[in-house]
């Protein structure tokens, strides 16, 4: 294997990912402060703004998942006045670590065309439901980037997500690829690699594959979930503590499965390396996607009792 990707250096980058989490705690109730400012921004919108903006909860495109750019229903963030933007902005910082913002912003550069001086106003802004009346999810959607949070009533949360990066060329998520290799690195079991057959980002981790997380040894187990802590923090700490809680309710780590397919994880995207990755339990996947020639992520949860 090629990829040398030392512990030390992971429990460094866990150690500044943590610092990174504790320097976003929100005061008071998230879900509140969530309702609010996603309230407050849909009322700086005007009657056709507004219209465009909110769709129904259970629509066919809640749960629509897209990496390809194009139209989405919505209201684009270039439409929006300087005020309208800096409340959508409150907005988002409430679900978004500033890290996640940082890398929000860096995919939309990366995709701007003919220097395109404004690349994050081609996205999409829709609110499906209504945050003063119930269950609503918040999204900002377009090339290789979707965020929507799922903000259940009461402060259960049931379901998360979608949550699409992606990158091309594959320049960003550099430090996600180097702890998925470190992992392959040190994973002595050969039920964990399907060779030769691809597995899509955002699809659901096929039952049986790979082996069951616990089966993983010290190290492996190590660098899986810094892999993990590191997909949480593109998110504020209340949202990070309610992503863990549904995890655990799931199954936690105990019940999750590790898969790697295509090819052998020995190098990163943009040198060649055409792997993919999931870690997935029941209506709940997490995962990477390089088979294609550059880079596609996922993290979402579906309420399985819905699915019964």
């Amino acid at each position: 294997m090629t990829c040398r990707f030392k512990s030390s250096a992971l429990i460094g980058i866990v150690a500044f990912l943590y610092t990174l989490s504790s320097q976003t705690v929100l005061s008071g109730d998230f879900e509140k402060t969530f309702r609010a400012e996603v309230s407050q921004f849909i009322n700086s919108l005007d009657e056709a703004q507004s219209k465009a903006c909110l769709q129904p909860l259970e629509g066919n495109q809640r749960w629509h998942m897209q990496y390809t750019g194009g139209d989405r229903p919505g209201i684009k963030i270039k439409q929006l006045n300087a005020k309208q933007r800096a409340s959508l902005e409150k907005a988002l910082l409430v679900v978004l670590s500033p890290h996640g913002w940082k890398m929000a912003n860096a995919v939309a550069k990366e995709d701007a065309k003919n220097g395109e001086k404004d690349p994050i106003g081609k996205y999409w802004i829709t609110c499906f439901g209504d945050p003063l009346k119930g269950d609503f999810a918040f999204r900002l959607a377009e090339h290789h980037l979707t965020i929507v949070h799922l903000q259940i009533a009461e402060g259960e949360l049931k379901e998360f997500g979608p949550i699409l990066q992606g990158s091309n060329p594959p320049k960003l998520w550099k430090t996600d690829e180097q702890i998925l290799l470190g992992a392959w690195e040190n994973i002595d079991n050969k039920k964990a690699f399907i060779k030769d057959k691809k597995a899509v980002a955002s699809k659901p981790m096929a039952e049986g594959d790979g082996i069951l997380f616990s089966e993983l040894n010290f190290k492996a187990k190590g660098y899986i979930k810094g892999a993990w802590q590191l997909r949480l923090n593109l998110f504020t700490t209340p949202v990070i503590a309610q992503l863990n809680r549904l995890h655990e309710a799931r199954g936690g780590w105990e019940k999750s499965r590790v898969c790697f397919y295509n090819q052998a994880p020995e190098k990163r995207c943009i040198d060649g390396g055409r792997w993919d990755f999931k870690c997935g339990l029941p209506g709940m996947v997490w995962d990477y996607q390089s088979s294609t020639g550059h880079i596609h992520m996922s993290l979402w949860a579906k309420d399985v009792s819905k699915q019964k």
